[in-house]
């Protein structure tokens, strides 16, 4: 069996050394981590990879429990709901805590009152990708391009509402264009219609699109990132080709509920911070083109709070508006 597929639990049975860093409150019981998303994705094996760090750092064992649907909102909002001992702890992230509290009017939960921050977890970058029928080879000819064509080309996302659309809908308010926006139902759908030629442009997530860009079935302009990736180093960030307002970075973070004790929250931090140094979690983040970041909680909410104001901004100004 493959780290992988260890299903639920991570660590139950093993006897930790006596020498185990500390418990959080409530005693000797484990750690529940809701990863509101299907095992197997990438997001539950970047949460799994870090509960098995996070486990063995603190001595205690940790379970992931999937709670999956509404784009993660029903595993965020029990989350939420659960006791402040440091006991249930929600891998959320920009989906849960920016995105989507930017775009849907009504959520089971409040983004900011309802959870306590504890650390960065990782960043899965996004880029600017053409079709290779289009005849454009930097951002500057794209918006020539689509200058020239007013409402004549489309561009994909994963999804209405999501990062990948906010993306091109910061890229038409940004560079003044006009462009059709035609949503799939997964990442690898907008790949494949980029390839065929059925869309023109997209902003597609690196862990998807990144065999299509090394084999030259895809052309990438530029990174929607403050700085390059190490998965793709010649390719410039939007900043370099001179649209600097233009990032959309999706990321993963550790919460917990609301008015956690300090001390649990440090503890935690801590924990974090050991298991996204392990050399064994690198390899997984790097199988699926992820890096790994850590930070305080007082930097995580900083964060958060800039993201959101940004995708909140996109939606008023391109008048998004979703049902529900």
């Amino acid at each position: 069996m493959t780290w992988l597929h260890r299903r639920s639990l991570l660590s139950l049975g093993l006897a930790w050394a006596a020498g185990a860093r500390g418990q959080v409150t409530g005693g000797d019981g484990l750690i529940r981590l809701i990863v509101p998303y299907s095992a197997g994705g990438s997001l539950d094996t970047i949460g799994r990879s870090v509960a098995e760090g996070m486990s063995r750092a603190l001595g205690v064992p940790m379970i992931v429990d999937n709670r999956t649907g509404a784009s993660g909102t029903i595993g965020a909002a029990a989350a939420a709901r659960a006791a402040p001992d440091g006991r249930t702890l929600l891998l959320g992230g920009s989906s849960t805590h920016a995105v989507l509290p930017a775009v849907s009017p009504k959520l089971p939960y409040d983004a900011v009152v309802d959870f306590t921050p504890i650390s960065m977890i990782a960043e899965v970058e996004n880029a600017l990708v053409v079709s290779p029928k289009l005849p454009v080879n930097n951002m500057s000819e794209l918006v020539a391009y689509c200058k020239a064509r007013p409402g004549q080309l489309a561009f994909g996302s994963s999804g209405a509402g999501g990062i990948t659309h906010l993306a091109g809908e910061l890229f038409k308010i940004t560079a003044g264009v006009d462009a059709i926006h035609v949503p799939y139902k997964s990442n690898s759908e907008v790949d494949l219609a980029l390839l065929s030629g059925q869309l023109q442009f997209a902003f597609a997530t690196l862990a998807t699109a990144i065999p299509h860009i090394r084999a030259g079935r895809m052309h990438a302009l530029a990174l929607a990132s403050a700085q390059r990736s190490p998965f793709l180093p010649a390719l410039p960030t939007t900043s370099e080709a001179g649209f600097p307002s233009i990032i959309a970075v999706s990321w993963a973070a550790l919460y917990g509920p609301s008015k956690m004790e300090h001390t649990d929250v440090a503890r935690l931090n801590a924990a974090a911070q050991v298991s996204l140094k392990r050399p064994e979690l690198k390899e997984r983040f790097n199988a699926i083109v992820t890096r790994a970041l850590r930070s305080t909680p007082e930097e995580l909410a900083d964060y958060q709070k800039r993201d959101h104001a940004r995708w909140r901004r996109v939606v008023q100004t391109a008048g998004i508006k979703l049902e529900g």
